[in-house]
C-alpha cells in the first residue's frame, strides 16, 4: 500500500481519497484558515493520486478550482473558471481532447446565447469522460457564494452530470457553513444529497500537530521550541494554523532567548504585542465574520455569563465547528479568539448611524442594523468605497481593487453595474432609490452617509 504523507491532516486526506475513489462526493466544512484550501490542494499530490488508483483501479485528474477567481458570480463565471482549471491539469497525452475543450471553453467565454453556456460545459465534461481514461475529481474551494447566489439550474446540471458518470465524476466542495445552512431549495437539496453522508468538519489542529508546526517555525529561525513556549502557543492559538504562526513569530521576536528568570515577564510582553498584531487581528476577524449572528450572540453570552443561558443545541453546534471546547464549559478553542469575542460584546453597546464597516469583524451595519453577509467581491467593493467615503471611485479604481489589475481590460461597465446593484440590495432600504451608494454621472460611484448631492444619480 502507498505510504501517504503525514505532515498535514493525514486522517482527513486519507478519508477524502477513500471516499472519492469509491465514487462518492464529499463536503469539507471549516472556518477561515482551518486549512480547507491546503487540504484540497494537497489531494492532487502524487501519493494521493497513487492511493486513488490503488483503490479504484483507475487514474484521476484532480482539478483544484478556486471559486473566488470567478470574474463575476454567475453560472457562466463558474463554468469558465472550472474549464480553465481543467485545461491547466490536462496531461500531454490528451492533445486532441485539449483542443476540443479549448473550443468549448471559448463558447462559454463568448457565448452566442445564454442557453449555449451550460451545454458547452456539459459537452466539455462528456468529451473528457468519453475520450480520456481519467476519472475527474473537482476540488471546489470557496463554494459558499456559489451555493448562496447562483440559480438552481446550475445544481441540476451538476447533479445530472454526476448521475450520468457515477463513480468517474466526483465533487469535493469546501465551505464555511454546512450546505444545508447556506440556502434552502428543493433543487439544491437534490444536489446536497450527494454530500450528506460524507461531511468532514475541520477542527483546530491536534496539540501534537500544533507543536510540530510551531517547532518547524522555530527551526526555520535557527531556534528551538521549549516547554514554556509550547504551552503558551497551545493556549493562545488553540490549534488554529494562522494564529499558531502569528504567536510563534511573535515569541521569536520578543521572548526567545530570554533568561529563565525573566521568561514569564517576556511572555507577558509577547501577550501585549499580540493584542495589536495585524495577522492576529486578521485571523480572528475572519473567524468572526464567518459565523452566523446567532452563533455570535451565543459566544458573547458564553464568554461573559457562562454557557447555561445558551441552548444546548447551539452549544453543540459550536463544539461541532471547533469553536467551543465543551458544551458545558465557557472555554473557546483559543485565548486570542476569546478576547476578541469579549471586545465585540463591548463594542455592540453603541453603533454609529449610516454605513458602518467593522473591518476587524468583517461586518457591515446600516443605521445600527447588521446588513446581510457580503460576497467576497461585494466586500472588496465596499472596502474601497468606505475607505474613500464621500470621494468618487472610477471604473479603473474599482476593477483594480475588486478583481485585480490584470483584469483592467476584461471587466466591462455592465459587470461593475451588476456588482453595484447587488451591493445596493444589501445596503439600501430602497435599492431603487439609493441614499448611501450613489452614482456620479459620467465619473463613477461614491459612498456617502449624508445623502446624494446634485451631481449624483439615484
Amino acid at each position: 500500500m502507498t505510504r501517504l504523507p503525514i505532515s498535514y491532516r493525514p486522517d482527513d486526506a486519507a478519508l477524502l481519497i477513500q471516499t472519492a475513489a469509491e465514487g462518492n462526493c464529499a463536503a469539507i466544512v471549516g472556518l477561515s484558515n482551518f486549512g480547507k484550501s491546503t487540504l484540497l490542494r494537497g489531494l492532487s499530490s502524487e501519493p494521493y493520486r497513487l492511493r486513488y488508483k490503488e483503490i479504484s483501479g483507475r487514474e484521476a485528474l484532480f482539478v483544484y478550482v478556486d471559486c473566488n477567481r470567478m470574474l463575476e458570480l454567475t453560472i457562466q463565471g463558474l463554468y469558465e473558471v472550472i474549464l480553465r482549471a481543467i485545461l491547466e491539469v490536462l496531461p500531454p497525452d490528451t492533445h486532441e481532447v485539449r483542443g476540443r475543450i479549448e473550443s468549448l471553453y471559448h463558447r462559454i467565454v463568448e457565448p452566442e446565447s445564454t442557453f449555449g453556456v451550460p451545454l458547452a460545459f456539459s459537452d466539455a465534461v462528456v468529451e473528457l469522460m468519453t475520450h480520456t481514461p481519467y476519472d475527474m475529481v473537482l476540488l471546489l474551494d470557496e463554494f459558499d457564494d456559489v451555493l448562496h447566489g447562483l440559480e438552481p439550474r446550475l445544481f441540476l446540471n451538476m447533479r445530472a452530470l454526476k448521475d450520468r458518470y457515477n463513480e468517474r465524476l466526483v465533487y469535493i466542495v469546501a465551505t464555511i457553513q454546512r450546505m444545508m445552512n447556506i440556502r434552502e431549495s428543493d433543487h439544491l437539496a437534490e444536489f446536497g444529497e450527494l454530500f450528506a453522508a460524507n461531511e468532514i468538519f475541520l477542527m483546530p489542529l491536534k496539540p501534537e500537530q500544533t507543536v510540530q508546526l510551531a517547532a518547524d517555525l522555530f527551526s526555520e529561525a535557527h531556534d528551538k521550541l521549549d516547554d514554556a513556549e509550547r504551552d503558551y502557543i497551545l493556549e493562545m492559538a488553540g490549534g488554529h494554523p494562522g494564529l499558531t504562526q502569528a504567536v510563534a513569530q511573535t515569541l521569536l521576536h520578543v521572548e526567545s532567548g530570554a533568561p529563565v528568570p525573566y521568561q514569564q515577564q517576556a511572555l507577558l510582553l509577547a501577550e501585549q504585542v499580540l493584542e495589536n498584531n495585524r495577522q492576529v487581528r486578521n485571523e480572528v476577524s475572519k473567524l468572526w465574520s464567518q459565523i452566523s449572528e446567532e452563533e455570535r450572540e451565543a459566544l458573547i453570552q458564553i464568554v461573559s455569563q457562562g454557557p447555561d443561558g445558551v441552548p444546548l443545541e447551539m452549544r453543540r453546534q459550536l463544539v461541532q465547528r471547533g469553536i467551543l471546547l465543551d458544551e458545558n464549559s465557557s472555554r473557546l478553542f483559543a485565548r486570542l479568539f476569546t478576547r476578541y469575542v469579549q471586545r465585540q460584546g463591548l463594542a455592540r453597546q453603541g453603533m454609529p448611524s449610516g454605513i458602518y464597516l467593522d473591518t476587524d469583524a468583517g461586518e457591515v451595519w446600516v443605521n445600527g442594523v447588521r446588513a446581510q453577509t457580503l460576497t467576497d467581491l461585494e466586500y472588496r467593493l465596499l472596502l474601497l468605497l468606505y475607505g474613500r467615503m464621500e470621494k468618487i471611485c472610477d471604473k479603473y479604481q474599482i476593477v483594480e481593487a475588486v478583481w485585480g489589475q490584470e483584469y483592467i481590460d476584461e471587466v466591462d461597465d455592465a459587470r461593475i453595474e451588476k456588482l453595484v446593484s447587488r451591493l445596493r440590495a444589501k445596503l439600501e432600504p430602497d435599492p431603487a432609490d439609493p441614499h448611501f451608494l450613489v452614482t456620479v454621472r459620467g465619473r463613477g460611484y461614491k459612498l456617502t452617509n449624508g445623502g446624494p448631492s446634485e451631481d449624483d444619480e439615484r
